[in-house]
């Protein structure tokens, strides 16, 4: 990563300090977020850490305890070594039994003793990253942790879009700003990636990137495009391209949304399927089930879609597919 050194060692340091082991990463879309979670993923599994790792999921945002239901699947089977009155609470918050939800202070407690189990031979990382997208109730219940995780083998880091208003932001968690990169590093970043930018489309990305490091990835080609569609408006200096003078959020919004514009309708309906699943593609019908997936369940599995692809809206995992 680019001009990050002073995040990545907050960060690193985070990992091993005794107090403050709940933390929050605010910024932007695009300015680099979940590089930042790897970084922090990969340092807890370098000191000994077992890493648990979530993602807030949009189509999910409306269903009570469905992001803590994703946060804890893999220590789910501990609960059964808990106390009655701790199973009962899990039970009734995720379904497995009637009754009236648990109140966030007995689930809380109730996932205190599970995590503190969990932790007892081995240290453990909660990354969770697009946190805003975590259903009010979950976002309760893991502020309520976060509070409270001091002095113990439990971290909690969580990645929010500054964008988007959430419960977290009166969570009263320690919080890292993930500003934009300075002009010196937007300058390296775009140098690295697009080195035979012409000096005007050059400017032109820096000025509406503002620092921005996914804009200066996507924008390049973007306006490679609407130069060359004969439009009228052409990607030069000077220039003002439309859809471009707005907050960076709602440009990359149509630097997508253009690329998505253009694919066939089948292609397009292939992309909403694969989004409202919330999940990657897995290699094959009857793969393993996603996390926080009821048991036996597949997630949907995208096809013939190499035309996203080609314009860089999909990835294909070379050893899952």
């Amino acid at each position: 990563m680019i001009g990050r050194e002073g995040e990545r060692g907050r960060l690193s340091a985070f990992v091993t300090a005794t107090e403050d082991q709940a933390l929050v990463l605010k910024g932007e879309t695009g300015v680099g977020k979940s590089a930042l979670l790897d970084h922090v993923a990969e340092a807890a599994t370098q000191s000994g850490h077992e890493v648990i790792r979530a993602a807030g999921v949009e189509a999910e945002s409306g269903l009570p305890f469905a992001g803590l239901h994703q946060v804890l699947h893999t220590l789910l089977p501990a609960v059964e070594r808990l106390d009655e009155v701790h199973r009962v609470v899990f039970g009734t918050a995720f379904g497995q039994s009637g009754g009236r939800p648990p109140s966030v202070m007995a689930l809380g407690i109730a996932v205190l003793d599970l995590l503190g189990r969990a932790s007892a031979a081995r240290p453990l990382l909660l990354v969770v990253d697009d946190g805003q997208w975590l259903d009010a109730a979950s976002t309760e219940v893991v502020g309520f942790v976060g509070r409270r995780l001091a002095g113990g083998a439990v971290r909690l880091v969580v990645g929010l879009r500054s964008e988007v208003a959430s419960g977290w932001d009166t969570a009263g968690l320690p919080e890292l700003s993930v500003p934009a990169l300075s002009d010196t590093a937007a300058q390296e970043l775009l140098d690295l990636r697009h080195p035979d930018l012409d000096a005007s489309l050059r400017r032109l990305v820096l000025d509406h990137a503002r620092g921005n490091p996914l804009a200066l990835l996507e924008l390049p080609a973007h306006l490679h495009r609407v130069g060359h569609q004969g439009t009228g408006e052409r990607a030069g200096a000077g220039v003002q391209v439309h859809g471009l003078s707005v907050t960076v959020p709602r440009r990359l919004q149509h630097v997508y949304g253009t690329r998505i514009a253009a694919l066939s309708d089948r292609v397009r309906g292939e992309l909403l399927r694969g989004a409202l699943d919330g999940a990657a593609a897995t290699s094959a019908p009857g793969s393993a089930p996603g996390a926080g997936r009821l048991p036996g369940a597949v997630r949907y599995r995208m096809r013939d879609a190499e035309e996203a692809v080609a314009v860089g809206l999909l990835e294909v995992d070379p050893l899952s597919g």
